[in-house]
């Protein structure tokens, strides 16, 4: 026959499985108490708020940098828009006294040829 443990190392193997499943228990026990739950959960926020805040802290000057060339890009083009804005009305106005103009010259010859 083969050799058995002895029983001595097989009661001293149960006993540390009692150990641990006697402290799991009281670890599960532990974690059902509402204070403990309540600063269980407090934990979880705060590390979702440091995910965040990690995130925030990594893209940040990136995102800075990008910010402050688009406000110079739209700067850019506030002013271009402004230059351009006014030429346009300026041509406008030439236009439109051009035309008040022409279509005045053009009514005047109406009623001489009539």
């Amino acid at each position: 026959m083969g050799k058995h443990r002895p029983v001595s190392d097989r009661i001293a193997e149960a006993q540390a499985q009692l150990a641990s499943l006697m402290a799991k228990a009281a670890k599960a026990e532990i974690s059902q108490s509402p204070e403990i739950q309540a600063i269980d959960k407090e934990i979880k926020e705060i590390q979702v708020s440091t995910l965040k805040y990690n995130r925030w802290a990594s893209e940040g000057a990136e995102k800075v940098e990008n910010f402050r060339l688009r406000a110079v890009q739209w700067e850019q083009r506030l002013e271009e828009a402004i230059a351009k804005r006014d030429a346009a009305n300026k041509q406008l106005t030439a236009l439109r006294h051009k035309r008040k103009a022409l279509a005045e010259k053009l009514a005047s010859e109406m009623q001489v040829d009539g």
